[in-house]
């Protein structure tokens, strides 16, 4: 078959679960004979708004569309005439079989409108809350409290300061600077002084922010844009029970919803050993609503001195919170903050975490870091959120309330004094990527015949 996948962002630039998850599902595709390519948006400051390229990533072959937000509208982050009128080209050019949207962020929802004209089948996997949610997903504010329910004044309060909105007053500086040939300079200062760059953007954002009323009446649209859209869906997967409550809940088809785990491991899983267990890692975004901050006040308020906490991922995505990990951390010798690692040498971290923690204080749904854990033979501790209590088998990992620093010190100093997980882990029935690839082959197929 020719397979369409699509997500929000790819490697090597951007290396979250949905990205890797993407990129194994789509070698191993390739590997099981399917012509696929994978299309995704890049934001490129250097670069004309629309701008389309072409890359190989791994066996993959990979189309990126530069979307830096320019429109500053909320519609323009989920239909946009520009990028519906290049993936309608792609998908001419193309000619797939099957399409499966990974997620519509950075993207546009004409993509379903023309594979449906096409009468492709059409498949949707709910990586996070995005279709309730336009803040990334999260369904959480910036302040840190959920939204159980969703209101649209709340959310537009929440979205004032969002940089898919960026004011006119920002947006006319980057045409200004780009138009100077400064273009470059731009896009790199993002990743020279990220800090800096970012509250410079905060500031202009403060000065003409995005007004809560007409955003209130503009998210109603959304939904009733984006319900239509999925509807046309041959079927909704979503990792856990949860996902898939919280889409209907929002006005997702219950018919078309449908609960598949993701195949997301790359080979099959390890026993591990019996040993004491100091070495905490934390894999993942570091960002204020994967709650680091709860982890590093339950860790620094122990009274033994024999751990170690590795946090990987970029500290740079969010330099302010960076900064306020460093002044808990307070320069202890026993937290590293290794930066982030390339997806290919995820393997070889292993060998060197005996517990892996997931503090969370959002839903999570199927993190990708707590699935290769447990493939390692490695026991997670993690809060009790989203969709974690359902991958998270007994035995091979405990849950806390998030948020609770006082909880998670003491199960992590039962941790560390031999109460928990003193035992040898056994390898647990988890699904490959191989294995997920050949699941989903049967319902691309059976959709397309």
């Amino acid at each position: 078959m020719r397979i369409l996948l699509t997500t929000h962002a790819f490697l090597p630039d951007s290396v979250a679960g949905v990205e890797v998850y993407t990129f194994r599902l789509a070698t191993a595709l390739v590997e099981l004979g399917h012509a696929v390519a994978v299309v995704t948006a890049v934001h490129d400051l250097a670069a004309a708004p629309h701008t389309v390229r072409r890359r190989k990533v791994g066996l993959l072959d990979v189309v990126e569309v530069v979307n830096t937000h320019a429109e500053g509208t909320l519609q323009a982050t989920y239909r946009n005439s520009a990028i519906d009128g290049i993936l309608e080209e792609l998908i001419r050019d193309f000619r797939p079989d099957c399409l499966h949207a990974q997620h519509l962020l950075n993207l546009s929802s004409g993509l379903f409108v023309s594979a449906s004209s096409r009468g492709l089948p059409i498949f949707l996997t709910l990586h996070d809350y995005w279709l309730s949610c336009p803040r990334d997903g999260l369904r959480i504010q910036a302040s840190g409290t959920l939204c159980v329910s969703v209101d649209h004044r709340t959310c537009a309060s929440c979205l004032a300061d969002s940089p898919y909105l960026p004011p006119p007053l920002q947006r006319g500086a980057v045409k200004a600077l780009q138009r100077a040939g400064l273009g470059r300079l731009l896009h790199l200062s993002r990743r020279w002084w990220p800090g800096a760059t970012l509250r410079i953007l905060s500031a202009v954002r403060h000065r003409s922010p995005a007004r809560p009323l007409p955003l209130a009446s503009d998210l109603d649209l959304r939904d009733d844009h984006l319900r239509a859209r999925v509807a046309t869906a041959t079927a909704i997967l979503a990792p856990t029970r949860f996902a898939a409550e919280r889409a209907i809940e929002w006005g997702a088809p219950g018919d078309k919803v449908r609960v598949l785990s993701l195949g997301a491991i790359t080979g099959p899983t390890r026993k591990r050993q019996a040993a004491s267990r100091r070495r905490f890692a934390y894999l993942g975004t570091v960002a204020p609503h994967k709650g680091l901050h709860v982890m590093l006040e339950a860790l620094m308020g122990l009274p033994k001195r024999d751990w170690r906490l590795d946090i990987i991922g970029n500290p740079a995505i969010n330099p302010a919170y960076t900064e306020r990990l460093w002044a808990i951390a307070q320069g202890d010798e026993r937290i590293r903050f290794r930066g982030p690692v390339p997806p290919a040498q995820n393997e070889s971290l292993w060998s060197s975490i005996d517990v892996l923690v997931l503090p969370s204080l959002w839903w999570e749904n199927s993190p990708l870091a707590v699935l290769e854990a447990l493939a390692a033979g490695i026991p997670v501790v993690a809060s009790r959120t989203g969709g974690v209590p359902e991958i998270l088998p007994s035995g091979a990992g405990i849950l806390v309330p998030p948020g609770d620093v006082a909880g998670l010190r003491g199960v992590l100093e039962d941790v560390i004094d031999g109460r928990l997980f003193d035992g040898p882990l056994d390898p647990l029935p988890l699904k490959t990527a191989r294995e997920g690839a050949l699941e989903l082959s049967a319902l691309y197929d059976e959709a397309a015949r």
